[in-house]
């Protein structure tokens, strides 16, 4: 760059009086990078003509590093020239060298003056390659702008360079001069400076969003005033549209700002601003949960789980829906979930499936756990089932929490949570059906057992139903095994009894051949010996269950539902596993006025065994024995 030196009065006192003064400070370092919490660093741009505008919109644009001005400033101060045979050598330190001959650098009451031939110089120098400028006084110009040029703390002019000036950034093209009120590309990264030249940063300009760096954003987040803006790669802002980044959706209102904590249409935009999408929100201005499906949109008069979302999105809680997809009425509770089994309802009691339906006029509950006991009406156990027995609710005024229910005979209360309400249609519900020769108990979708013979009064293919398996809908069946008198002896010998099992093809059973020992159980304890060897039957598959191979146990004693193994008596060998069980059951159950297999309301079966249909399967096995060996019992 060229500058005349030589200049007249008027031109001197313009450079002592600038039109612009500012003092200047460090110089802007390297690699300014907008970095936020919801963004990563803003990334290069392609290149860009460098006579392009950046207020077109296909213009490409990055943060970049600004040249460091004198990073370390090596030249804090301006070098001093000595004159030496017309050659000039810099030296280090600007000292004054001599008091009466001055040239060079002389530092005066803190300020830096240059000499020749004894006479400070004023306007513009060249010194070493360096534009300086001296005012009249020839004081060196630092930490300021004159007529837009530009000086660093080292009073050097600056050229193609950043320059930190009172807290403010300015950029000096090659003549020296600051950029003002216009876009300028510098290191393939868009600035823009305003009127007085200053850098803009953390602002809009026509829409394009600067970090905090100053350089143009692209593709990137940056935060204003608590307020967060996205530019895309074109440098500019969104407007009224939804944009998807990085695979979330976000929404920018009319202003340009990202929307948080708010509806947009069916959409919600969380406190992050990304739109929520399969998960519940809760809104306390409408102190409600909705729920936000796959795509964003609220889900509405639909069920999520157990929950039911009314038109508008809103939950339902502590009211009744009816929902006209399953043309059933569900009450959902507090906390939004549907009710199942009995649930009071403004002092009155409800039934509820296990979807959640109400059920106008419950007939049938499932017994939940392991053993349930059924309660007098004045709270005595009467009796217990076992797990997955079907009681019948018989609409009796409930006892507290107990409701009324039968089952096997026997009519008592049972606690509501051991009882899960069923669903007729897809639950089994055990009843009886005939084939024309017999009528058959059907406990289960797998399972059915022999209890009586035919009768015209049945019809095959048709369901029946009992609540003590005698008594049905226009007719009654006597099951003579069930309630038939256990001290009577059987009619059939020890060789008849042995002949059973291979009858019925039953192999490896420690019982096989021991007919006579039923017999003498039969004789030295008055318990019929049909009905023992049915019994041992049933409670240890013949002879051949675990616990009657390790323990001699055959007929269940004191096998406890809970621990049926480890609890179960022990005997010494078969014949005491058989004679023993004899001596036990005529002791606690015959010579205590329980002398017959029974129900849940009179027998054994009340006390011996949690299933309501011990003494039926017993009976059973009797009747399809005595079938067998000519009908003799």
């Amino acid at each position: 760059m060229k500058r005349t030196l030589l200049v007249s009065t008027a031109v001197l006192a313009l450079a002592i009086v600038p039109t612009t003064s500012v003092f200047a400070e460090d110089s802007k370092t390297t690699d300014q990078s907008q970095t936020t919490n919801k963004s990563q660093s803003v990334e290069e741009s392609q290149p860009k003509d460098k006579n392009q505008t950046p207020a077109l919109e296909e213009k490409k644009v990055v943060e970049s590093t600004k040249n460091e001005i004198e990073k370390t400033e090596k030249k804090k101060e301006p070098v001093v020239v000595k004159e030496n045979n017309s050659k000039q050598e810099a030296i280090p330190n600007k000292e004054k060298v001599e008091e009466a001959h001055k040239n060079g650098w002389q530092k005066e009451h803190g300020e830096w003056l240059f000499y020749e031939n004894n006479q400070p110089i004023k306007n513009w120098k060249k010194i070493a390659g360096v534009w300086y400028l001296f005012d009249q006084h020839g004081i060196m110009a630092r930490n300021i702008i004159v007529n837009d040029y530009a000086f660093h703390t080292s009073g050097a002019m600056v050229e193609n360079s950043w320059v930190k000036i009172a807290d403010k950034w300015y950029y000096a093209t090659d003549s020296g001069k600051i950029v003002r009120n216009r876009w300028e590309k510098i290191g393939n990264v868009w600035y823009y400076f305003n009127q007085d030249g200053v850098m803009a940063s953390n602002v809009l300009v026509n829409d394009y969003l600067l970090n905090s760096s100053g350089a143009m954003a692209q593709n990137a987040w940056v935060k204003i005033t608590d307020k967060w803006y996205y530019a895309t790669d074109s440098g500019k802002i969104l407007r009224n549209k939804w944009e998807k980044i990085k695979g979330t959706w976000y929404y920018f209102n009319n202003d340009g700002v990202m929307v948080s904590n708010q509806w947009k249409d069916a959409y919600y935009l969380k406190n992050s601003g990304a739109m929520a999408e399969k998960e519940w929100i809760f809104d306390k201005s409408y102190n409600s949960w909705f729920y936000l499906k796959s795509g964003g949109a609220y889900a509405s008069r639909e069920w999520i789980g157990a929950y039911y979302l009314k038109s508008g999105g809103y939950m339902a809680k502590n009211e009744w829906i009816f929902d006209p997809n399953y043309n059933a009425w569900y009450y959902l509770k507090e906390d939004g979930s549907y009710v199942t089994g009995s649930f009071n309802i403004k002092n009155k009691e409800y039934f509820f499936q296990s979807n959640g339906k109400w059920i106008q006029s419950p007939k049938y509950f499932k017994v939940k756990p392991i053993t349930a006991y059924i309660y007098s009406e004045s709270g005595d156990i009467l009796s217990y089932v076992n797990q997955g027995s079907i009681v019948t609710y018989d609409g009796s005024e409930s006892k507290g929490s107990r409701l009324a229910v039968s089952i096997s005979g026997l009519s008592g209360y049972m606690n509501q949570s051991d009882l899960a309400l069923v669903d007729e249609g897809s639950e089994f519900i055990p009843h009886y059906t005939t084939d024309g020769r017999f009528l058959y108990h059907e406990l289960s979708p797998y399972s059915s057992i022999r209890v009586a013979p035919h009768t015209s009064a049945m019809k095959i293919g048709k369901k029946y139903y009992s609540k003590d398996g005698e008594h049905f809908d226009g007719f009654t069946i006597k099951n003579r095994f069930l309630f038939k008198n256990l001290t009577e002896p059987t009619n059939y010998s020890a060789d008849e009894l042995n002949r059973v099992y291979s009858m019925m093809n039953i192999q490896n059973s420690r019982l096989a051949g021991k007919g006579a020992i039923f017999k003498e159980a039969e004789k030295r304890y008055g318990v019929n010996a049909l009905y023992l060897m049915a019994h041992s039957a049933l409670e240890s598959a013949w002879g051949r269950s675990q616990i009657a191979n390790d323990k001699n146990n055959f007929f269940g004693i004191a096998a406890y539902d809970t621990s049926p193994y480890d609890s179960a008596k022990k005997f010494d060998d078969v014949d005491k596993g058989i004679l023993g069980a004899a001596k036990w059951i005529r002791e606690n159950y015959i010579d205590r006025g329980r002398d017959h297999l029974g129900n849940k309301a009179t027998g054994m079966n009340v006390r011996y065994a949690s299933d309501p249909y011990w003494g039926e399967k017993i009976a059973s096995i009797m009747m399809n024995i005595n079938s067998r060996l000519g009908g003799k019992d």
